[in-house]
């Protein structure tokens, strides 16, 4: 292949073909003319997959078989290896990007920035949204806003490829929550910024990884937290413990509106709604946890 692009967009794949199909339209309706390239690392072996993926010609694509397959987390791993880009995203099959996505965040690639996302929006299927009309503006994500959650879903950031592999990947030791994890390690290495414009989809939809793994979801997230508490806020611990339980509680209320299962994690997990002032607008938390910084 000729000289390394930019940007690569590595795509974990995994018996999903049609959607696959998706998520490759939406790099090749990208305006601009960026230079990037596509690497489509495939954990399920369907020869569907692998059509889809040959089929590409919009930009360079190299397809990888993982044999045998290496797992999820792993799998985002390599696609981090075998990219060759710059800067590098790691774009599930499931999710799309708007076509001003890299007309949003290219401009933004500079050194000594770790990470450039953009939001996203959530659902079944990508709504149609019109593109900015203006440059919209970035604003910086440093590691305490982690105590909330994370600056985004998967789809929709570009990091420093080099930073990455220098900080380990993602730890599969984390499972789902893998992401959320890498995304911390991330902002404290250097600075991230997330352009204030959705150009990216989020599907949601019955049968992913949450479904099943959520209780221990729950668990490990309030644990990240306690961590993110620990490191961010030394000198006032009963703060920082009190801002994990309160982020915790909120996430345990979602969980029991979407599941019906009421397991002992989520039940300990509730009872943080009776700390002192649970009960404050977690926008008011929110807002303070940002002045904070």
């Amino acid at each position: 292949m000729s000289s390394a692009p930019l940007i690569t967009f590595g795509l974990p794949a995994y018996r999903r073909p049609a959607l696959l199909a998706e998520a490759l339209d939406s790099l090749a309706a990208q305006e601009g003319g960026f230079d990037f390239e596509v690497v489509v690392c495939d954990d399920g072996g369907l020869a569907e997959t692998r059509r889809v993926a040959e089929n590409f010609s919009a930009r360079p694509l190299s397809y990888r078989l993982n044999s045998p397959p290496v797992g999820a987390v792993a799998n985002w791993n390599r696609c981090l290896e075998l990219a060759r880009g710059r800067w590098v995203m790691v774009l599930h099959e499931d999710d799309t990007l708007y076509p001003w996505y890299l007309r949003l965040v290219a401009p933004r690639l500079r050194d000594g920035v770790a990470a450039v996302c953009t939001q996203t929006v959530q659902g079944a299927a990508p709504p149609p949204l019109p593109p900015p009309v203006h440059a919209p503006a970035g604003r910086p994500y440093p590691p305490r806003f982690f105590l909330k959650s994370a600056f985004t879903p998967f789809p929709g950031v570009l990091l420093d490829r080099a930073l990455a592999l220098r900080l380990g990947g993602f730890d599969e030791r984390q499972g789902p929550l893998a992401d959320y994890e890498f995304w911390y390690r991330l902002a404290c290495a250097g600075p991230v910024e997330v352009i204030r414009a959705a150009g990216a989809f989020y599907r949601v939809s019955e049968g992913q990884w949450t479904d099943t793994q959520w209780p221990v979801m729950l668990r490990r997230m309030h644990l990240l937290r306690l961590r993110i508490a620990r490191e961010q806020f030394p000198a006032h611990p009963r703060l920082g413990r009190w801002l994990a339980r309160f982020f915790t509680a909120r996430t345990a209320r979602s969980y029991a509106r979407r599941f019906p299962e009421k397991p002992a994690g989520l039940a300990r997990a509730l009872r943080f709604r009776k700390i002192p002032f649970a009960a404050a607008p977690s926008g008011w938390i929110w807002q303070a946890l940002k002045l904070s910084a």
